[in-house]
C-alpha cells in the first residue's frame, strides 16, 4: 500500500490530467480519441477516477462534456457483441453474447467486453472504432449531459432537451459502425475454434 499508492496515485492524475486535455482538442480529435480508447481505462479498472473530472465540469459550467462520448463506447460495446452473437457458431458464446448486448446497452460492458470482444481480440479493436466515430460526431457537436454516472439507454435521461435526437443519432452510429466492422472483418466461425 505504502509503494503502489502513491505510484497508481500518480497514473491516475496523468490519466486524469491527459483526459481533460485531450477532450479539447479541435475539430473533434479529442473525441475521437477519448471515444476510441477510453475503453481501454474499463480493462485496467482506472476509469473511475474520470468521476471527478466530471464532477469538475458540472461544478463549472453544468455541463458533462465526457459522458457522450464515453457512452459512444460503451455502446460501440454492444454493437460488436451483438454482431458476434449473431455470427457464432457456438451456442456458449451466442449464450454469453445476446445478453452481453443488453448489458453493454444499459451501460454496463464488462460482460460484453471480458466474456466476448476481448477473448477475440478483433471485435474489440471494431468497437473502439466504432467509440471513435461516435466520439468524434459527439464532439463536433458539442453534446453535452446535464449529469452524470449513466450511460447508453439509461442515459438518455441527462439528455431531455433539446439534445436528445442528438444523443440518439451518435449512439445509433457508434453502434452501426461497430456492429458493420465486426460484422465484416472483427469475427468470423474460425475464430471460435
Amino acid at each position: 500500500m505504502f509503494v503502489l499508492g502513491p505510484i497508481l496515485h500518480t497514473v491516475e492524475s496523468g490519466v486524469l490530467f491527459a483526459v481533460e486535455h485531450l477532450l479539447f482538442l479541435p475539430m473533434g480529435i479529442g473525441g475521437f480519441l477519448y471515444g476510441c480508447f477510453g475503453q481501454l481505462l474499463g480493462i485496467f479498472g482506472i476509469h473511475h477516477i474520470l468521476n471527478f473530472l466530471e464532477i469538475s465540469m458540472l461544478a463549472q459550467d453544468g455541463w458533462n462534456y465526457l459522458n457522450p462520448i464515453g457512452t459512444c463506447g460503451n455502446v460501440a460495446q454492444a454493437g460488436a457483441v451483438l454482431a458476434v452473437a449473431i455470427k457464432a457458431a457456438s451456442n456458449k458464446t451466442k449464450q454469453v453474447a445476446y445478453p452481453a448486448c443488453l448489458s453493454a446497452l444499459l451501460g454496463i460492458t464488462e460482460p460484453a467486453v471480458f466474456g466476448v470482444n476481448l477473448k477475440f481480440m478483433k471485435p474489440f479493436v471494431m468497437s473502439m472504432i466504432g467509440g471513435g466515430v461516435g466520439g468524434f460526431l459527439a464532439s463536433i457537436s458539442h453534446l453535452r449531459a446535464t449529469g452524470m454516472s449513466i450511460t447508453g439507454i439509461p442515459g438518455t435521461l441527462l439528455y431531455l432537451n433539446e439534445q436528445l435526437p442528438l444523443y440518439i443519432l451518435v449512439n445509433v452510429v457508434a453502434f452501426g459502425v461497430a456492429f458493420g466492422l465486426t460484422w465484416m472483418f472483427g469475427f468470423n466461425k474460425k475464430m471460435e475454434q
